[in-house]
């Protein structure tokens, strides 16, 4: 039950004192970083069977960010190297709010440059389900090569995970890709921005102000899920996993609709939460050993388990100032469930 992620793996700096303007710092963690590359060593961190696919350049960056994947079961057969173009690295910010403020480097980069003619339907030999994210629709020409990838998981019976996550003032090409793509997910993640940033139009400033203030709140939690079930019609995936960051998660199908509640940790940093959520929940399903169909076959008890393990994997993803280094295993996701009782969410009607 093999996943494959494509998209993006690039190195991550990450200052360690936190701050809104980037003259301030001067101490950087270096390490393995990119949507994909983070949930498919999640994914292998829980002992998952995984394939990334990506682009990196054949320099001091790339060398280090394969080396990152010794010792453990990431497939990189398809990590292409490249002379023409540096390893993608992106520079990290966290204010003294929480936000994350995000500066990438060099443009144009490797991990953009993974091309149409580079597609190989030998990526998919052995695989469940192939994920993708936003982000990595973005930017010419690697969202020509993203988009197919999609078509052709799609059209060989793959499952199909897209995580939404898109960054505001992106072109009209960009925001038509990323729609087809949310159309063809069965299962669609966003975040709690993100989901505001594709309903907006619909949405009054003053319920949206305080929404975000307090998204827990039991009032607001309920206008939360009355949002997702706008979104997940308009979206067109079979399911949509909206996560709320500290305040837990919402998943909604066709006929039902779950809140897991959080899993509570002292959080250093929230980088890589997501990612590490997003790979739980493939996690979860690979280990049905069935194929797309699963989707139709779980029900609302089923997803409120899913979730719930989602939820712990994302809590102990923000340990660390690191977004990879901070993605757990298996014992330890399973450990604070144990201790969490009976936290797992309320009973869907």
């Amino acid at each position: 039950m093999k996943v494959v992620t494509i998209g993006e793996l690039l190195v991550d700096w990450i200052a360690v004192n936190r701050s809104a303007s980037w003259q301030e710092p001067h101490t950087f963690i270096r390490s393995l970083g990119g949507n994909s590359a983070n949930v498919a060593l999640g994914l292998a961190r829980l002992g998952g069977d995984v394939r990334l696919v990506a682009k990196v350049g054949a320099d001091l960056h790339g060398n280090y960010l394969l080396q990152c994947f010794d010792g453990v079961d990431v497939d990189t057969a398809f990590v292409f190297q490249t002379d023409k173009f540096p390893t993608a690295q992106c520079y990290i910010l966290t204010d003294d709010g929480g936000e994350n403020l995000f500066f990438n480097w060099p443009r144009p980069n490797a991990c953009h440059q993974l091309t149409v003619d580079e597609f190989d339907p030998a990526m998919f030999v052995d695989a469940f389900c192939l994920h993708a994210t936003g982000i990595s629709l973005t930017v010419e020409p690697r969202d020509l090569f993203i988009i197919k990838a999609i078509r052709e998981a799609r059209q060989a019976g793959l499952l199909v995970s897209f995580d939404a996550g898109f960054p505001t003032g992106e072109g009209e090409r960009a925001q038509k890709l990323v729609r087809e793509a949310m159309s063809l997910a069965h299962l669609l993640k966003v975040n709690l921005p993100e989901l505001i940033y594709w309903l907006v139009p619909t949405i009054e400033p003053v319920a949206l102000a305080s929404i975000l203030e307090n998204p827990g709140e039991p009032a607001n939690l309920d206008v939360l899920k009355e949002f997702c079930r706008q979104f997940h019609q308009k979206a067109g995936s079979r399911i949509l996993l909206c996560t709320l960051g500290a305040y837990g998660s919402i998943v909604t199908g066709a006929d039902f609709q779950i809140f897991a509640p959080p899993h509570k940790l002292e959080a250093v940093a929230g980088v890589g939460a997501g990612d590490a959520y997003v790979a739980a929940v493939l996690h979860c399903l690979t280990r049905t050993k069935k194929g797309p169909e699963i989707i139709a076959d779980l029900d609302s008890m089923d997803w409120l388990a899913h979730a719930s393990f989602a939820n712990a994997a994302g809590a102990l993803a923000t340990r660390t100032v690191s977004a990879s280094e901070g993605l757990p295993s298996l014992d330890e996701v399973e450990s604070l469930l144990a201790v969490s009782g009976n936290n797992r969410g309320e009973i869907p009607t």
